[in-house]
């Protein structure tokens, strides 16, 4: 894949986009937890992006916190509860509906929430949690797939910053003791910073080999 970031964050946004048209709904979002521990909207269909990228909501607030504490499929009709969201979603909230979440679960924790709706409230959500589910592990496999090309993204630079370039300094400064800057150096001392230099160009090497593959010209 050219763009790998892209392709991921297409794929996602293409699955809500299919489940929301499977479940008939007018609005299907994801929401993943962030770094800073708040529900943000990872993928949408049936709302604005650029109106959801700034959502922000409590993973611990009202039927959210049920959901996502107890690793729960919630219906509510509570529409006004969702914070930020809740402007979003004002003109699909009808007298007589209910918006469904669904728990997006890891291996051994929860992710994040699908959020789907409306739906009228006679209708039987709960008999297909099995199919419900079955999305929130989708989504939940994509998103770890995006975040790791995301931390492999930015480990790259910073194995080049953080560490072959003190490693190159290092071997340099071994180099101008050896080559007797600083006056003459033998026995073990000697040894021991050859092996040292030796030790530095292995590692430099290493890292150089792999910043290449992960950057090929």
């Amino acid at each position: 894949m050219d763009n790998p970031q892209l392709s991921f964050e297409q794929i996602l946004n293409a699955t809500v986009r299919m489940l929301r048209t499977t479940w008939n709904a007018k609005v299907c979002l994801f929401l993943q937890k962030d770094d800073q521990g708040e529900l943000c909207v990872r993928a949408a269909d049936g709302l604005s992006s650029k109106k959801t990228s700034s959502v922000k909501l409590d993973p611990a607030q009202g039927d959210i916190g049920e959901c996502f504490s107890k690793n729960k499929i919630v219906e509510t009709s509570a529409f006004t509860a969702f914070g930020a969201l809740s402007p979003l979603i004002k003109r699909h909230a009808k007298k007589g509906y209910k918006f469904v979440l669904v728990p997006v679960s890891g291996e051994t924790r929860v992710l994040g929430i699908l959020f789907f709706g409306p739906f009228p409230n006679k209708e039987k959500i709960l008999p297909r949690e099995a199919e419900l589910r079955s999305a929130g592990a989708l989504c939940a496999v994509l998103s770890a797939h995006w975040r790791l090309y995301q931390w492999m993204s930015n480990f790259v630079p910073q194995l080049n910053h953080e560490l072959r370039t003190p490693l190159t300094a290092v071997q340099g400064s071994i180099g101008m003791v050896l080559g007797g800057m600083f006056g003459q150096v033998g026995g073990d001392v000697k040894e021991m910073l050859e092996m040292a230099q030796k030790g530095c160009e292995r590692t430099v090497r290493a890292i150089e080999d792999y910043i290449n593959t992960q950057n090929p010209r």
